[in-house]
């Protein structure tokens, strides 16, 4: 095919979908505008949990970088709408030691998950509300023989993590547990927002709505206009090309096949472990009935 008939397709294609291409575009801006004027008035919802992010009752922090981690959390949580709160106690979390000490169960991995689940629900935690709110808590124990952390989330921090991205957060924790504990506990943070930066942090519903609008308005428009317009469009082009033949027309549709590009879409739901498909790595329910996912790793 020539320059000129090439050139020549490709004026009849942006004509014939130029009304398509202006309504996608006029979609996608309008709601991201939208967008990005209520992420810049949203604010905070939940008033009732404590203003307080860093308990650190195993005293394992200074003065300096209990500040220093409030300050960070501060910042962190105005950008991506999420409590990030840090737990640190050094008590008996296993075996009849464990029972004495009033937790339910003998079980490591079941005591610090609840100590974790209920120091959130009963405080009230989460960036929109309490209950179920937005945001993830890091307890982290240092008890002797049963050293080890826990993360447990909740709302959107919930969905955003699946199991395997539990255990990176952990995995990053773990770098600098014993060497540098300030540092681990900002990177507990850091690993979080990481994954929150997939589409929920500020205005992140209204940027997936612009392409869920957009796609709807392409499909009722293809559908409603593709199928009617075929044979006219063909003629129209085919009318460039030498001889009348319709030349153009089976290069346009094998152009089309060869460009067709098929590709395997990796879900969570392949990740090790269990988890939902949709992320919440390590989903239960805690015993205030609060929806919540997580894990640990023992030391």
């Amino acid at each position: 095919m020539s320059d000129n008939y090439r050139e020549e397709a490709i004026k009849q294609y942006l004509r014939h979908f130029r009304v398509w291409f202006i309504i996608v575009a006029i979609a996608v801006v309008v709601t991201l505008v939208a967008g990005i004027i209520y992420s810049g008035r949203e604010g905070r919802a939940n008033s009732s949990a404590p203003k307080e992010r860093v308990y650190d009752e195993a005293d394992i922090l200074t003065d300096a970088e209990e500040e220093k981690l409030r300050k960070y959390i501060a910042e962190k949580e105005a950008r991506y709408r999420a409590d990030f709160v840090i737990l640190t106690f050094s008590q008996p979390v296993e075996g009849q030691e464990a029972l004495e000490y009033g937790c339910r169960s003998t079980d490591w991995e079941e005591n610090m998950m609840d100590i974790a689940d209920d120091f959130w629900d009963e405080n009230g935690y989460g960036y929109n509300r309490d209950f179920e709110g937005d945001g993830s808590i890091l307890i982290d124990n240092r008890y002797p023989g049963q050293r080890g952390e826990w993360l447990s989330t909740s709302g959107k921090v919930e969905d955003a993590l699946s199991v395997r991205a539990v255990e990176n957060v952990l995995y990053a924790v773990d770098d600098y547990y014993d060497s540098d504990p300030c540092r681990a506990y900002m990177r507990y943070i850091d690993k979080v927002c990481s994954y929150l930066d997939g589409g929920v942090q500020l205005g992140g519903v209204y940027y997936l709505g612009a392409f869920v609008v957009s796609l709807i308005i392409a499909g009722v428009y293809a559908a409603s206009h593709l199928g009617k317009n075929r044979a006219q469009d063909t003629t129209a082009v085919n009318a460039y090309v030498a001889g009348g033949k319709p030349e153009l027309k089976d290069q346009r549709d094998d152009f089309i096949r060869k460009n067709v590009v098929k590709r395997k879409i990796e879900t969570s739901s392949s990740t090790r472990g269990g988890g939902r498909s949709s992320g919440g790595g390590g989903h239960h329910t805690s015993r205030s009935g609060a929806s919540h996912g997580g894990g640990g790793h023992r030391h």
